[in-house]
């Protein structure tokens, strides 16, 4: 890009210098002046080829500045198809980066969206075994404060010697083995219902 300012800058500079008149003439007045001036120096015979050298001098001028003018239309035009094709490709790398962040985005929504769903699966489950263990622990202890609360009050008879030792010991027997069949049988419900 500043390659072609440079280009444009000395393509102006060249046409400013073709536009300036020659050395001796007098840039203050019109052509029509100038020509006035040069033939009253030289005198009225050299009048026609006087005016022929302005007329191609003129034209000389008019011819490179419309080249000038026609060359930096065609660097302008160049550099602003460059400018376009340069764009498109570049909006056209956008827009696939584009959608692949988008493919992304949904993959990472869908994913995100299964785990939320395995959370609240897991969540309901977790819940639902949480109920149930307070069930079964609310169960178990009263399963067996009762065949505890008979072991307390044996040895208290025990103690107090109201009933006999051979009779109480029986008596425990039956309470421990009926507190450890409710242990086995919770046990066995809760293993086989998880």
């Amino acid at each position: 890009m500043k390659n072609a300012l440079y280009v444009l800058f000395l393509l102006f500079l060249l046409f400013v210098y073709l536009c300036q008149p020659t050395q001796g003439q007098d840039t203050s007045g019109s052509y029509k002046a100038v020509i006035t001036n040069n033939v009253a120096r030289e005198g009225l015979k050299n009048k026609d080829s006087i005016i022929k050298r302005k007329n191609v001098t003129i034209e000389r001028v008019k011819f490179w500045s419309v080249i000038i003018v026609a060359g930096l239309l065609l660097v302008v035009i160049a550099l602003l198809m460059a400018n376009v094709r340069r764009t498109a490709t570049t909006n056209l790398k956008l827009q696939d980066l584009n959608n692949e962040i988008v493919r992304q985005k949904n993959n990472v929504d869908r994913i995100n969206h299964h785990l939320e769903e395995i959370i609240s699966d897991r969540t309901q489950d977790l819940q639902a075994k949480n109920k149930k263990l307070s069930e079964y622990s609310s169960y178990l202890s009263h399963q067996i404060r009762g065949p505890i609360a008979t072991l307390k009050g044996l040895i208290n008879l025990e103690k107090e010697s109201l009933i006999s030792q051979e009779e109480c010991i029986e008596m425990m027997n039956k309470c421990v083995s009926e507190i450890d069949e409710k242990i086995i049988k919770m046990s066995e419900m809760l293993h086989n219902k998880s």
